[in-house]
């Protein structure tokens, strides 16, 4: 069986960003895009849609006085995923309670922007479906709508 340095393709270390003072990887891939429905409680291409919709309100310049709190939900799934592909194996609470919300979130949203955005799917694909079929509620998904929903029965 050929391997990809068979055809002379290799893949290098994956790129870190800086958190208080540690480097942590990142990586973009389609397990990202699950990580990120996860933490979005919503299918991918609703998050894709918001992210897109606050880049063009940025108009290329984001800013702590700028970023609304919705905008923070969207940086925060964004480097929640892409730490998570890079091996971190906190729960979200854990990650947003350590990125804060200062100037650092911004820095390191930057890293992971130039890392995501030649990865993401194209406007194409997104027209293909408005909802992808292989797009599931993970198992702690499901557990945390199924305890949301008993609390509001009470």
């Amino acid at each position: 069986m050929a391997k990809l340095s068979d055809y002379g393709i290799t893949l290098g270390e994956l790129e870190t960003v800086t958190i208080q003072g540690h480097k942590f990887p990142v990586d973009a891939t389609m397990e990202t895009w699950e990580f990120i429905a996860e933490i979005y409680d919503q299918d991918y291409s609703v998050f894709e849609a918001d992210m897109n919709d606050m880049l063009k309100r940025a108009d290329g310049r984001m800013d702590l006085r700028s970023v609304t709190p919705s905008d923070f939900k969207i940086i925060r799934a964004l480097i929640y995923g892409m730490l998570r592909t890079g091996g971190l194996d906190e729960d979200p609470k854990t990650i947003e309670r350590f990125l804060g919300m200062g100037e650092e979130v911004l820095q390191v949203y930057s890293v992971c922007m130039r890392i995501y955005a030649p990865k993401q799917f194209q406007e194409v694909d997104l027209k293909k479906s408005k909802k992808p079929q292989d797009y599931q509620v993970s198992k702690t998904q499901k557990r945390k709508n199924q305890k949301r929903n008993r609390n509001k029965n009470r």
